[in-house]
């Protein structure tokens, strides 16, 4: 559920820099003070009664709750036009909460068929041999109705898990579309927004029900942590909070929440900067050679492009490149100087990876082809570097090709 904007109706850039709760430390501090505390002490047992009732707020312990915690939860709640959010110690904390949550239905569960290598790990490793019953859906041209999404959701579903743009290919999926459908069905959808992050997308806003995040990545904004949250209406969230995020024990420390708040300061700044460096390179890539292909949003002949460009705010600053083969994109990879090899994502520093061989090493080739990842593609996180520098380190290892 979506929570329209306020009657101050502030913008992005104001509410990410002043945060889901300004002007409540007693001291006025600027910027939100770290509770590194393991535990919290109570003046009697009327208090405790009072906060373990509901009728007070407070924390009893700090892997079910903490005041810089929950400030994170609340402003990236704002930000993303949720009720409520819950914070975990990763991205894979979330996921995991949301669809063991969903497992309770006792129902399948539905994924597009582009997901993150950690996603469909969970999927292969755990969901499946604990019995559940899985199904792939396509978005053929980011369109829900022309793949095979509505006949899964008339048959019944514990939820809809998706990601757009996806991990690694960037497939655009329409979310208002989707949303619509699986509202008719009454199956809930949750959207991973790792990618876009808040600033240039908000699946609530168009229907979703739960959004996603691996905060580690674009939110924190400077590779130094690890984190997670998911967004939503207050009950759905309330119950994650109490339930899946204390008892799995995915709790994300208060000094990793403070990291996060620091970079969501500058996110709008940081994507937009993202964006214009990833286009400029896209176009680069996309007119040369020895390069079969790039996904990228951004680009007119991108299957998406105008999906994306009416449910975005930008393009992003992540792009995939198809080589011709493993040994192209491998010495593509080598001549490169400034951006360098490694599979994370969001940081000021420029990172490629070759999913076939690192990200999703462990299949087999026929489903990581099922999932468009071929042995020469490439998968580009643009970072903040010097536009001139990065089309120079760019251009010097196409050279080579």
């Amino acid at each position: 559920m979506a929570k329209e904007p306020g009657s101050e109706d502030l913008g992005f850039e104001t509410r990410a820099v002043h945060g889901g709760e300004e002007g409540k430390d007693p001291w006025r501090a600027l910027t939100p003070p770290i509770y590194m505390t393991s535990t919290y002490t109570f003046p009697s047992m009327e208090t405790v009664d009072r906060v373990t009732g509901g009728k007070e707020e407070g924390f009893v312990y700090s892997r079910a709750g903490n005041p810089t915690v929950r400030e994170f939860e609340r402003t990236i709640a704002g930000l993303e036009g949720g009720e409520e959010g819950v914070a975990f110690s990763s991205g894979m904390g979330a996921i995991s909460a949301v669809l063991l949550s969903w497992a309770k239905k006792g129902t399948p569960f539905l994924f597009s068929r582009h997901l993150y290598s950690g996603t469909r790990h969970f999927i292969e490793s755990m969901l499946i041999p604990l019995g559940a019953t899985v199904r792939f859906v396509s978005f053929p041209e980011g369109s829900p109705a022309s793949g095979d999404l509505e006949e899964a959701l008339r048959e019944g579903a514990a939820g809809l898990f998706l990601e757009t743009p996806s991990n690694p290919i960037l497939e655009i999926v329409d979310l208002s579309a989707t949303a619509a459908l699986c509202r008719r069905y009454g199956v809930p959808l949750a959207v991973d927004n790792t990618f876009p992050s808040p600033a240039l997308q908000n699946p609530l806003l168009l229907g979703a029900d739960l959004v996603i995040h691996s905060a580690t990545k674009y939110l924190g904004g400077h590779g130094d942590l690890l984190g997670g949250v998911a967004v939503g209406d207050r009950q759905t969230i309330q119950s994650l909070r109490s339930v899946e995020a204390p008892l799995l024990g995915a709790t994300l420390s208060p000094m990793n929440a403070w990291l996060i708040l620091r970079g969501i300061k500058t996110l709008a700044l940081r994507m937009e900067a993202h964006s214009q460096r990833a286009s400029l390179l896209a176009r680069l890539l996309a007119g040369h050679r020895s390069v079969v292909r790039v996904h990228y949003p951004g680009l007119p002949e991108h299957p998406g492009h105008g999906i994306g460009l009416r449910q975005m705010k930008g393009t992003g600053g992540m792009l995939a490149i198809q080589f011709a083969s493993f040994e192209a994109a491998r010495r593509f990879m080598d001549r490169l100087r400034i951006i360098r090899i490694g599979v994370s994502l969001g940081d000021p520093a420029s990172l490629v990876e070759h999913p076939a061989s690192m990200s999703h090493r462990g299949w087999s080739r026929e489903v990581r082809q099922s999932m468009g990842i071929e042995e020469g593609l490439v998968r580009m996180s643009v970072g903040l570097e010097s536009p001139d520098d990065l089309v120079r380190d760019v251009e010097g290892a196409l050279a080579g090709l």
